[in-house]
C-alpha cells in the first residue's frame, strides 16, 4: 500500500520558501538607500546623518588665520616710481633700495637708500641742479598679520635725512649793442637796484624729516611681490647756503616744510625656514 506523499513534499517545499523569502528580502534591503560605516549611527535614520554631515562641514572650515614664526625672512624691493616719473614729464629723478625684516609678519624694521637728482630751468631762466644720496630708517606695520592669504595692509613711521650741494645761476642775456652779457633781467638788487647776474655752485644744503606712510603690498607669484605707499614728509630742520634755499631735496621732493609722495615697489622675498603654522579664527 502505497503512503500518501504530501507530507514528504510539504517537508521538501519548506526550504524553497524559505530561500525565496531570503532572497526578497535581500533585494528589498539593496534597494533602500546605502550608508557608509561612517555615518552609520545606531537609531538614527538617514535623513538624521545627512544633517549631521552639514553640521560636521561647518566645524571643519578652512584654516583663515596663520601663526608666524619671529623670524619669518626678509626682503629686498627697489622702487619704480621715482625712475619712471622723468618719463613723464617730472623735473625730478630718483631711485631707491629698501630692505626689511619679517619679524611674526607684523612688525617691519625698515632700511631705505636712495640716489636723487634734478637738473632743471626755471620760466624766468634759472638753472638748478642737483643730486646726492638720501637715507631712511624706520618701521611698517602690517594690518592684516593673522590673515592667511599673506597680502599686507602697511602703516609705517620713517625717519629721513639728506646732505647735498646745488648749482644755481642764472640765464646771461647777451646785449646786442654794447655786448656783455648785463645778466637775468629777472634777477633784481635788492639795495642798488638794475639786474644782477647770478651764479653759485657748490652750495651746501641738508634736512632732516618725518614720514608717515601708508601701503600696500601683494604676493603676485612665488616670491615676488608688489607694493605702493603714499608718503607724507615734514620737514624737521635744514636749509641751504647764504645765497638762496634749495629748489630740491633728494629723498623729500620740492624744498619746504611738507610734500607727499609716492613709491611703487617691486619686491623680492627671503621666507625663512620655520614655516607658518595654519589655524582657524578664534570665536
Amino acid at each position: 500500500m502505497n503512503r500518501p506523499l504530501t507530507g514528504k513534499l510539504l517537508t521538501r517545499r519548506l526550504p524553497v520558501t524559505k530561500m525565496l523569502t531570503a532572497a526578497l528580502m535581500m533585494l528589498a534591503w539593496m534597494m533602500l538607500p546605502q550608508q557608509t560605516a561612517a555615518q552609520t549611527t545606531y537609531g538614527q535614520t538617514p535623513r538624521g546623518n545627512r544633517e549631521q554631515a552639514k553640521k560636521q562641514k561647518k566645524k571643519e572650515k578652512k584654516p583663515t588665520e596663520v601663526d608666524y614664526p619671529l623670524y619669518n625672512g626678509f626682503s629686498v624691493g627697489m622702487d619704480l616710481w621715482g625712475l619712471g616719473g622723468k618719463v613723464f614729464g617730472s623735473d625730478f629723478v630718483s631711485s631707491e633700495v629698501a630692505v626689511d625684516v619679517d619679524l611674526k609678519h607684523r612688525y617691519f624694521p625698515v632700511a631705505e637708500i636712495g640716489y636723487g637728482g634734478t637738473d632743471a630751468w626755471s620760466d624766468k631762466g634759472i638753472h638748478y641742479k642737483s643730486s646726492a644720496p638720501y637715507l631712511r630708517i624706520g618701521m611698517d606695520y602690517n594690518m592684516l598679520f593673522r590673515k592667511a592669504h599673506g597680502h599686507q595692509l602697511r602703516l609705517g613711521l620713517r625717519y629721513a635725512t639728506s646732505s647735498f650741494d646745488y648749482d644755481i645761476h642764472s640765464l646771461g642775456v647777451e646785449d646786442p649793442i654794447y655786448g656783455g652779457t648785463p645778466g637775468n633781467p629777472n634777477i633784481s638788487d635788492g639795495v642798488w637796484g638794475g639786474t644782477v647776474p647770478f651764479d653759485h655752485r657748490g652750495l651746501k644744503g641738508s634736512m632732516q624729516w618725518m614720514e608717515l606712510c601708508v601701503g600696500i603690498r601683494a604676493n603676485v607669484w612665488g616670491n615676488l611681490a608688489m607694493g605702493w605707499a603714499m608718503r607724507f614728509k615734514f620737514k624737521l630742520s635744514g636749509g641751504g647756503d647764504t645765497y638762496g634755499d634749495p629748489w630740491y631735496v633728494p629723498g623729500f621732493g620740492q624744498y619746504g616744510s611738507n610734500t607727499l609722495g609716492i613709491t611703487y615697489t617691486m619686491v623680492y622675498q627671503f621666507w625663512g625656514k620655520t614655516k607658518p603654522q595654519l589655524k582657524n579664527k578664534k570665536k
